[in-house]
């Protein structure tokens, strides 16, 4: 009964106003109600990580891998030490708070891979993309100098829009060396491969997504996020979308290779490849970061684990 007369009550006050002299007020008129936007960001060393905002904002909660850091600061540009030295490949999960001067909260994770100074020269050598289950989907690197592979990276995609993204393990290359990446199967068999003094590392890229088929790209970080080491845009030319593209993933690569000097002119023709027919570059590690300097194999002539020959399909 006390029910019925609130609600009564409620309802003889709003009726009791006339129409038209009503005024809603914004509390937040004349303020910016958008999120705090991240402009950049990487570590600066293997003991800190820099991150960059587009407005003012407080940093009021850091956690490395759940574990709280003891990090507070306002303004745009902070560089958050990490407690910790990362070794060479190591990864962590950096978590940041951030809010701006009226409480518009922006909270964001960041994988970490510590920095190694000793990553080689490598260019993409050989792409499998329309894979089955006998010819899975792969993608092998070439060498072109000597080092440490760990952390180097490996994605399907640009920064923002890729599917997956390999990072290598603690890896001792020579010039001449390879590496293949089942991109998301697990291979069988020996894990390395040698022949004529050179060694090629079969590794398993874990993705539980096919490469993007004849639509797409791939691109080689020297570390994840980071420098572009090599990249490659490929398109069978049949879909119209994303300015030729024919995907919105494909073609922010292609924006982010040509931005970063990567790539020039147009895309690799892809329309002839086959599980069976696949692309790969110029024997020799032939790279004028175009599309000149891959082809289409021929039926079966694929040399993942060994090096390029040159057998155009026609």
């Amino acid at each position: 009964m006390k029910l019925l007369l609130v609600i009564s009550l409620i309802l003889v006050v709003l009726s009791g106003c006339p129409m038209g002299m009503g005024r809603v007020y914004d509390s937040f008129q004349g303020q910016d109600r958008t999120l705090p936007r991240i402009l950049s960001y990487g570590l600066a060393d293997n003991a800190s990580f820099t991150i960059v905002y587009d407005k003012v904002v407080y940093i009021s909660d850091a956690e490395l891998d759940r574990e709280k850091l003891s990090y507070n600061a306002e303004g745009t540009i902070f560089t958050i030490p990490l407690g910790i030295m990362l070794g060479r490949g190591e990864r962590r999960i950096l978590s940041v708070t951030a809010e701006d001067m009226i409480g518009n909260t922006l909270r964001s994770s960041f994988i970490l891979v510590g920095r190694n100074p000793d990553i080689p020269a490598a260019v993409i050598n050989e792409a499998s993309i329309q894979g089955t289950g006998d010819a899975p989907d792969r993608i092998e690197l070439l060498f072109l100098s000597e080092g440490n592979t760990a952390g180097l990276a490996l994605s399907d995609g640009g920064r923002e829009m890729s599917n997956h993204t390999f990072t290598f393990p603690d890896i001792e290359v020579r010039t001449g060396d390879m590496a293949v990446i089942y991109w998301n199967s697990e291979h069988t068999g020996p894990d390395t491969i040698n022949e004529n003094g050179y060694t090629a590392y079969i590794l398993d890229g874990g993705s539980d997504k096919t490469l993007s088929g004849t639509n797409g790209a791939i691109i080689l970080y020297k570390e994840e996020g980071g420098e572009i080491m090599d990249g490659i845009v490929y398109t069978n030319g049949e879909n119209p979308d994303a300015d030729g593209y024919g995907n919105n993933i494909t073609r922010e690569a292609a924006l982010i290779l040509i931005e970063e000097g990567e790539w020039g002119g147009e895309p690799v023709d892809s329309s002839l490849v086959t599980s069976s027919r696949v692309l790969a570059r110029i024997p020799g590690g032939w790279d004028t970061n175009t599309c000149d300097d891959f082809f289409t194999t021929e039926p079966r002539k694929s040399t993942f684990g060994y090096h390029n020959q040159y057998f155009p399909y026609e």
